[in-house]
Parts: C-alpha cells; structure tokens; sequence
C-alpha cells in the first residue's frame, strides 16, 4: 500500500511529463506527415478521371437546380391561383355577410 501511496503522490509529476511529451511528439509527426502529403499531392495535381468525375458531378447537380427551379415555379403559379381565389371567395363573403346584415 505504501508503495501506491509514494507512485501516486510522487509519480504524477512523471506521468505529466511523459503526457506532455507525448503529446508534443504526436503533433511534430502529425504536422510532419500532412506536410508530406500536402507536398505529394502538389506534386501529383488532378489526374483526368477525377476532373471527368467532377465534371459529371456538377452536371448532375445542374440539371437537379433546373429541375427544382421548375418545379418551385409550378408551385409559385399555384399559390398565384390559390391567391386569386380566395381574395374572390374572400369579397363574395363580405357580399354575402353585407346582404345579411342589412336592416329589414
């Protein structure tokens, strides 16, 4: 018991250390690793099939803005209608509600 009393109230300085220390060590590898990477990719540039590949892709995504686009246009046409038609319902109400109230 003694001994993991000593480790505990004398080893956490240690431990600290090696965190720290560790922590550095990971990071100077991380930093030195994507390095490597961002220079190899600098290197390489795009190949071909992946600008194909994104060209197909913004394609894609043109023709579903178009599609959307058109579809939100029948959708504006329908509440102009939908507008239109309760402003008529609206003014035979008041009419309506006019020819009622009328004293006999």
């Amino acid at each position: 018991m003694d001994a993991l009393t000593q480790m505990i109230a004398y080893g956490w300085p240690l431990a600290l250390a090696g965190f720290v220390l560790g922590a550095l060590a990971g990071g100077w590898a991380a930093r030195k690793a994507a390095a490597a990477d961002d220079s190899n990719a600098r290197k390489a540039g795009p190949d071909a099939d992946s600008l194909a590949a994104l060209a197909e892709e913004l394609q894609a995504a043109k023709a579903l803005l178009e599609a959307e686009e058109r579809e939100a246009g029948d959708v504006d046409v329908t509440l102009k209608d939908l507008d239109e038609a309760v402003k008529r319902a609206n003014g035979r109400l008041k009419l309506v509600s006019k020819a009622l109230k009328q004293p006999k």
